[in-house]
């Protein structure tokens, strides 16, 4: 059991459930260029597009579309390339699905008697994310100057570098001079560091993935996933860039509801678990469907949310302070009636809550639509949604857990001289939720861009 677990952790995609990772390896000699095109698919991208027909005739199906997409010039004129050898292949992913690798070897006519400027671009599911690599070397000339490398920092996409999965190459294109003689010039790849959390977070995903996937699931084994999706969950919202620290804040100056804080958990674990089931069916049911690009509208849309709240807390700050003001310009009864009726209206904002527990929820975790897509192909499809279910408690119970220590710091700081700060908490938080959401809406563009 041990090593069929270990097996399925290894086997599980580094680069994400979602990616489509290219690796092009030119190989340039006196009278021609070889190509070879290597195409790896994640779990998801293989789940929605099955093999239909022999696999050798897809494969020189899909080496024909990835030719069209290839485009390489010598001195300004264009190679034709010819497709040689194609191969296409499964292999065991995460949660018991599948992963799939193409291989397509290309080669164009090329005469180096002489210095030669070349470039190279491949378009092939330009629109996907992953890795993208090109590597480039010479047999019997010598390459002068080249903008990629001559060796794979990824092992032809076998062995991703670890400290590049958190910013994988995205090389998409190459210049290079080719003259006559041996030798290349090197480049190098600048590695940056991966963070502990990143890191620690694959692992139990990994491991998680193995447990969803195991042959034989007993008991044990089941009570473990659902334990591993809680830890998950919690991690999850406890990530930069959910806007989770943001929706604590807020609950937190909240006037101490905490019943308010238990809905809006409750919301997002709702909230989530149904994101997750609906896309989980419509990828699915859809192979054109690009799930990564799903997710993205989604994360803009949680941001949007998230600074719309903020505006409009903004505005109920500054309008309470404008009506709060005078009110102690009068007699004290007068004033201490103003404070009471305006109390109400303070700090409950029933829309505002259901809404931010929406934002929360709203965008799905990769994680766990690959537990549910895996345990659905297992014919498991109600321990997959159990995972689900118990990945959205572990999201409540870090927001929760933020909220109240949250509410705790503040019952400590606001004393003594910062206790004059009472008075702008609100303006304070609102503006926390303005910034937080324009950062959200941000970051979820520029990964659609």
């Amino acid at each position: 059991m041990i090593a069929a677990l270990a097996a399925t952790v290894l086997a599980a995609h580094p680069l994400g459930n979602f990616s489509v990772n290219h690796y092009d390896g030119l190989t340039i000699h006196r009278d021609r260029i070889e190509h070879v095109a290597i195409v790896d698919s994640a779990e998801i991208p293989t789940l929605q597009q099955p093999v239909s027909g022999p696999v050798d005739a897809h494969a020189r199906r899909a080496c024909a579309r990835l030719r069209d997409a290839v485009q390489g010039q010598a001195e300004g004129r264009p190679l034709t390339w010819q497709v040689t050898e194609t191969s296409f292949a499964y292999q065991p992913g995460a949660a018991g699905l599948r992963t799939s690798r193409l291989t397509c070897r290309l080669t164009a006519p090329l005469r180096v008697d002489r210095p030669l400027t070349l470039t190279f671009a491949n378009t092939h599911r330009g629109d996907t994310v992953g890795w993208r690599e090109i590597t480039a070397r010479g047999e019997g000339v010598r390459l002068s100057a080249s903008s990629v490398p001559s060796r794979s920092v990824s092992g032809m996409l076998r062995d991703y570098p670890a400290d590049l999965l958190s910013s994988p190459l995205d090389v998409r294109d190459a210049r290079i001079t080719v003259e006559p003689g041996d030798g290349d010039a090197g480049t190098s790849v600048a590695v940056p560091g991966v963070d502990a959390i990143t890191r620690y977070t694959g692992l139990l995903t990994d491991r998680l993935n193995a447990l969803v996937g195991a042959d034989r699931l007993t008991v044990p084994l089941g009570l473990l996933a659902l334990v591993l999706s809680l830890v998950l969950g919690a991690v999850h919202a406890a990530m930069p860039g959910h806007g989770k620290t943001v929706m604590a804040a807020y609950l937190a100056g909240r006037d101490k509801r905490l019943r308010d804080t238990v809905a809006v958990a409750a919301t997002v674990t709702a909230t989530h678990t149904a994101g997750v089931l609906i896309l989980g069916v419509l990828i699915t049911v859809a192979a054109s469907l690009a799930g990564e690009a799903v997710l993205g509208w989604l994360g803009v849309t949680s941001g949007l949310i998230i600074t719309l709240i903020g505006f409009s807390l903004l505005r109920s700050a500054r309008h309470h302070r404008s009506v709060h003001t005078p009110a102690h310009g009068h007699g004290h009864g007068h004033g201490h009636g103003h404070g009471h009726g305006h109390g109400h209206g303070h700090g409950r904002w029933p829309g505002g809550v259901v809404a931010l527990a929406v934002a929360g929820g709203l965008v799905p975790s990769p994680s766990a639509l690959v537990v549910l897509l895996g345990a659905m192909a297992l014919g498991r499809t109600v321990f997959g949604v159990m995972t689900v279910v118990c990945y959205g408690f572990g999201m409540a119970f870090t927001l929760l857990a933020a909220a109240l220590a949250l509410r705790k710091l503040g019952d400590l700081a606001l004393v003594g001289r910062l206790q004059r700060l009472r008075p702008y908490s609100a303006a304070m938080t609102a503006t926390l939720v303005l910034l937080v959401g324009t950062g959200v809406t941000l970051r979820a563009v520029s990964a659609l861009a």
